[in-house]
């Protein structure tokens, strides 16, 4: 389901007035130049808006406004299908007076609320990586309660976890215990509204969605056949934990730094260059919290939570 979004529209001049009375925008002065924009309102209202000229520029969370249409509340903890987002964008537009066709994205997220049967953050322990990245604590939450993959200006697409139940009550507000966010951020983008709203393109990112959440990777303890010693089985889970690539780069840094012999860093190297052979001794043990996580995903995704199925129209 869609959260936060911002677009660009060309509007008609001759629609300002009626925006700026419906929407509560105040007039601005820059230089020579008049606009208007969102006043505090909008904290209660759920839109920020911008208007310079025909040019218009909004910012706003789709679930939140679905959910104010439906309670009263801006809310996005409860779960709303992508055919509830293109009815709330489609009455949005109306208000904005607004035609999809002069409509750009520039930024959108999609995401899914969980509420599961542990604390968010236990779950956000035990993950590391998504579709082939790492997954890192966010600087700006305490840690565990919210990991995200690299959100540098080179990639568009940012993938993060965080705990629903912190970030609202750091905010005041109450979604109860145990709720859980993922969300997928596309950045610097350029859609046309039309695509965006269209089934193909709902399809396409809804199954995006759920193929890289599926493949969140867990941390799996291992357990070994019989025969094997326990340093293998301590070096085994730290290899499997760290992939061989990272687990080279930190033996082989700790090496250079004096930090061990030649002989124990040749040992790591020759163990993790045999994984692939060595791994067969070693059985990974799926927790509960993981096969908890992805049954509830794949209910989501297949109930329509994630993906436009036409009998949620």
């Amino acid at each position: 389901m869609f959260d936060k979004i911002v677009f660009k529209a060309r509007i008609n001049i001759e629609d300002t007035d009626t925006i700026v009375l419906r929407n509560y925008l105040e007039q601005c002065t820059e230089g020579d130049e008049v606009y208007y924009k969102s006043t505090a309102y909008a904290n209660f209202d759920g839109c920020f808006i911008e208007l310079r000229g025909d040019r218009l520029k909004c910012k706003c969370s789709i679930n939140k406004l679905y959910s104010k249409g439906k309670t009263g509340k801006l809310d996005n903890s409860r779960p709303m299908t992508f055919a509830n987002a293109v009815r709330t964008i489609r009455e949005l537009l109306m208000r904005l007076c607004v035609k999809a066709e002069d409509a750009v994205v520039t930024y959108y997220e999609i995401g899914l609320t969980m509420r599961l049967s542990h604390s968010a953050d236990e779950y956000i322990r035990m993950v590391e990586d998504i579709a082939e990245r790492i997954l890192w604590n966010d600087a700006n939450f305490p840690e565990m309660r919210q990991k995200t993959t690299e959100k540098s200006k080179y990639f568009r697409k940012v993938l993060k976890i965080y705990d629903k139940t912190f970030e609202a009550g750091e905010k005041g507000r109450n979604v109860g215990s145990n709720v859980l966010r993922i969300e997928t951020v596309y950045r610097h983008q350029n859609v046309p509204l039309p695509d965006l709203l269209g089934d193909t393109f709902l399809e396409k990112i809804g199954r995006i969605f759920y193929k890289d959440w599926s493949e969140l990777r867990f941390v799996r303890e291992l357990s070994a056949v019989k025969g094997v010693k326990i340093s293998q089985l301590e070096k085994a889970r730290e290899l499997n934990r760290m992939g061989v690539s990272r687990y080279k780069g930190k033996y082989k840094q700790l090496y250079a730094a004096g930090k061990i012999t030649k002989k124990q860093w040749e040992t790591m190297r020759t163990f993790a260059n045999n994984w692939h052979v060595e791994k067969a001794k070693f059985i990974e043990e799926i927790s509960e919290l993981e096969c908890e996580f992805k049954e509830k995903l794949l209910t989501c995704f297949q109930i329509g939570h994630v993906t436009p199925f036409k009998k949620n129209i």
